[in-house]
This record gives structure tokens, sequence and C-alpha cells, in this order.
């Protein structure tokens, strides 16, 4: 830790004991969200093979995922991107939602510790509702599944995802809302809520004012490069979302070696 004071402090662990749940206000919801970057300010790059934008080789790291993986254990939900769950059907995504499958057993035993369901809720965030019923059904086995759509989207595709069995809400006109998500998934005893979907899916979170906290793990080195994605898409913030930092860690057995920063920010207008 370097701040808010300089001491020793263990990567495991580091995000799970901050007591997430303490900070649900007593009507509401906490939202957070967290990305890993280079230096250069890339999450995402083109991928050689196909040209898609995922997390980078060079950024990727166990060490970051453990971390995002406590981030994940003591939430009620947590929200995916409809991208992601058609790379999931097309057998091209970088990973499965965290707790689908080999969670570890220390997290999984902080969930049962706490009264939790053994997985958290799953809420994926898409406008179209194209997405592959057979990875509805298997993300159903195990999760309590919430499919957030607009409210033209297509009325056959919704019945095919209820058939799978995910809750369909429509919940805005050109693209989901992010006060009503949030909202909605408040009334479904849902307040503590993660989001692991990328810059489209940040942007509508804070053009609603709802992200409360943002974790960023920033790699030092710098990717370069032409097709990339950055922490946000979308129109401009006006205003801006202020934070501040609540908390700063330096790990020096990064990839390859190389340091990365664990910054931990909290809205400054939380309040507002």
């Amino acid at each position: 830790m370097l701040y808010p004071e300089a001491t020793p402090v263990p990567l495991s662990g580091l995000y799970l004991c901050e007591d997430l749940r303490s900070h649900v206000p007593p009507s509401g919801a906490f939202v957070y969200s967290n990305f890993i970057t280079s230096l250069d300010g890339r999450i995402a790059v083109a991928q050689p093979a196909t040209g898609r934008l995922g997390v980078p080789a060079e950024t990727a790291n166990p060490r970051d995922w453990r971390l995002l993986l406590e981030l994940a254990a003591p939430a009620d939900a947590i929200i995916l991107s409809g991208r992601h769950v058609r790379e999931l059907g097309e057998e091209t995504a970088q990973a499965w939602p965290p707790f689908s499958k080999d969670a570890p057993a220390d997290l999984l035993a902080f969930r049962l510790r706490q009264s939790l369901p053994p997985q958290p809720a799953l809420v994926i965030v898409t406008r179209s509702l194209d997405l592959p019923e057979q990875v509805l059904a298997r993300l159903a086995q195990a999760h309590r599944l919430i499919i957030a759509t607009v409210d033209d989207a297509d009325k056959a595709a919704q019945e095919a995802a209820e058939e799978a069995g995910a809750e369909v809400l429509r919940l805005g006109e050109r693209s989901v809302d992010g006060s009503r998500l949030i909202a909605a998934l408040t009334e479904r005893a849902l307040p503590l809520i993660y989001s692991t979907a990328g810059p489209a899916v940040l942007h509508l979170l804070l053009q609603s004012r709802v992200l409360e906290r943002l974790y960023m793990t920033t790699v030092t080195r710098i990717l370069g490069g032409v097709d990339y994605a950055t922490l946000v898409l979308g129109d401009r913030l006006r205003p801006p979302y202020d934070f501040t930092l609540s908390a700063l860690y330096l790990d020096v057995q990064g990839p390859d070696g190389v340091d990365q920063l664990m910054q931990v920010y909290d809205r400054r207008d939380a309040g507002g």
C-alpha cells in the first residue's frame, strides 16, 4: 500500500476484506466496476487471429484476476455485456463470468459464511436480445439470470430467453437506462452490484450517475497500436464524473515482472 499510508499488505484478501456490503445504503444499491489497463490506456486491443477486441496478453495476469474474483465474491449481481455472452456461444470469450465454474474454494466459503447463494446473479445488458440460447440455459442452471434490454426488443427473442431460464426486463427506449436497471435490481433484493462489462456499459452507469466505486489496475507498460478500446465509450459526460483516490497499491510481481498499480476510486459527489 502506498496510500493512504505506506505499508506492506498481502495480495490475497486485498479487496475481499473491504466489506463492500457495508457500503450498501438502507434503501438503495452500491454499484462498482473494475478495469485493467496499460499505461497508455488500452483496456482491449485487436486480437491477431480474429481482429476482435480483447484484454491484451501483455496486461492480463493471474494476480489481477484474483482481485477480480475477490470483487465478485460478495456481489449480489454481476453485470455482463451481451457481446460477452455471444462470444461465449462462439467459444471466443477470454473467460466465463466469475464463479460460473472453478471458483476458488476460499471465495466459495466466503459466500457461504455471508449466507449468500453459491453464485451471484448474472445481469446481461443488451439492446438486441441476440443471445445464444444454449449459453443462457447453461448460465441459468447455476445463476439467477436477468436480461436488461430496450423497450422494443424482439418479442420472440424474449420468449426464447425466458424459456432458457432468464427474466427479461425492458428498461429503456434506445438503450438500457442505468437508473432503471439499478432500481430494478434493488427491487429484486440485489443491491450489491458489480459490473464486469466493458466501456459502453460503464458509460451508461456513469451517465445515469449510479457508479459509486471504480477499481483500476494499471500495468506500467505502453502497448501502442491504433485498434483498441479505452475505459469509456459514449457521449461526453456533462458534467464530468468526479472521483477521489481512496487507496493505491504497488505490485512488483505483475506480468513478466512489470510493476502494476492497483487504484481504488470513490465517487466524489456520492451525496449529490
